[in-house]
């Protein structure tokens, strides 16, 4: 036996995008780091409209927007209504990059890991006072310490107007795709119309129905443009478990310093 040399590349359709969600879910309910962040791709796939070719899936991702944005705003309101400072006016956070998906935007995202599920809180998180390293998503703010709430601050990458304008950039594009579907589809209908069929050729192949033929095949080429490049993440993500309770413990992740800076 000689060496044995393998290479992975993630990659994905554009119509995995639901198939993402329900994944996130999952590791999120069981505190297991992602090894990229679904919010992150999702963003940047909205950020890169002209990539989209298809009606179908880029209804898929407005609809994964719609259900992320709609969540994060509905929480953001809840949690300063009960008290939790919103600082964003008083730190410098980065922007999130969204031109494209590299191992240094990854590396950043695991500094921002919460502390119960393990998502990465790529819009906003929550901090409190008694640590500088401890973040937590939104759902799960309440599980990051005893503290009273007026100690507890949220911090946005994302603010509201953005997040909404990504939304509706997305939803005006899908409208624009389905005119040109429409469109698209009244041509062939009209045309279809025109072309008489000679009843005296046969209309089914004479070897459509031999199981020796292995049909077409598609090519890489022709689906390049559906392809979704994840870039090159490494991430060592533990696999424990949670039996329906939160992790009481530390965040196993690096620390991310201190969140007001």
């Amino acid at each position: 036996m000689g060496p044995n040399v393998g290479e992975a590349v993630n990659f994905a359709t554009h119509d995995w995008i639901a198939h993402g969600a329900d994944a996130s879910e999952r590791y999120r309910s069981f505190a297991r780091p992602a090894v990229f962040s679904h919010d992150r791709l999702t963003f940047t796939m909205a950020n890169h409209l002209k990539e989209q070719k298809k009606f179908e899936t880029c209804k898929l991702l407005a609809a994964e927007l719609e259900r992320v944005i709609n969540e994060e705003l509905q929480l953001r309101k809840k949690l300063i209504q009960a008290g939790v400072r919103d600082v964003s006016g008083q730190i410098d956070l980065p922007h999130n990059r969204l031109d494209q998906l590299d191992e240094e935007s990854a590396d950043y995202d695991d500094k921002r890991l919460c502390h119960a599920c393990k998502h990465v809180c790529f819009f906003s998180a929550v901090a409190c006072e008694c640590s500088q390293s401890k973040v937590s998503c939104l759902r799960h703010s309440h599980y990051m310490c005893r503290c009273p709430t007026e100690r507890k601050y949220l911090m946005i990458w994302s603010n509201d107007a953005e997040m909404n304008k990504t939304r509706d950039e997305v939803k005006r594009f899908c409208e624009h795709l389905e005119q040109g579907l429409s469109a698209t589809t009244d041509n062939v209908d009209e045309k279809l119309t025109d072309v008489s069929v000679p009843t005296s050729e046969p209309i089914v192949s004479s070897n459509a129905l031999d199981e020796t033929d292995p049909g077409p095949h598609v090519k890489f080429e022709d689906r390049k443009d559906e392809i979704v490049s994840f870039g090159p993440f490494f991430h060592s993500a533990p696999q424990s478990e949670l039996d329906g309770s939160l992790p009481p413990t530390e965040p196993t992740t690096k620390s991310a310093g201190d969140p007001t800076k």
